[in-house]
């Protein structure tokens, strides 16, 4: 059985290789739901810190949408002038292996306390 994280990163590759325009906005809630997870509240938390995660390595890109009411919405970009887009389109399974390395690299490097949710 896969993972999160695997489930998580396929589900990132798979959207972006079929996506048809030149720009792919991902949430963590449809990032789980396309991932075939379950839509618990941990599940989209681990996806969203991924995202997070995944922003902070500039391999996608954060845009905000401030929105009139007080909660915020955080959207995660991908298009065509990242390198991920290309390796998505031309090559998905070295994109989703990139994207594992990463998430096992993450891992290595988070707390005890992280570790355990």
């Amino acid at each position: 059985m896969e993972d999160l994280d695997t489930k998580i990163t396929r589900a990132i590759v798979e959207l972006i290789r079929r996506s048809k325009g030149r720009k792919l906005t991902l949430k963590a809630t449809v990032l789980v739901r396309v991932a075939g997870l379950d839509e618990r509240h941990k599940n989209i938390l681990k996806a969203a810190r991924l995202l997070s995660k995944l922003a902070g390595e500039r391999v996608i890109k954060i845009e905000r949408k401030v929105k009139t009411s007080k909660s915020k919405s955080i959207m995660y970009v991908v298009d065509e002038s990242l390198d991920i887009w290309h390796l998505s389109k031309d090559k998905p399974d070295e994109a989703t292996s990139f994207l594992g390395s990463l998430t096992r690299r993450f891992r290595a490097n988070s707390s005890p306390t992280q570790m355990r949710r």
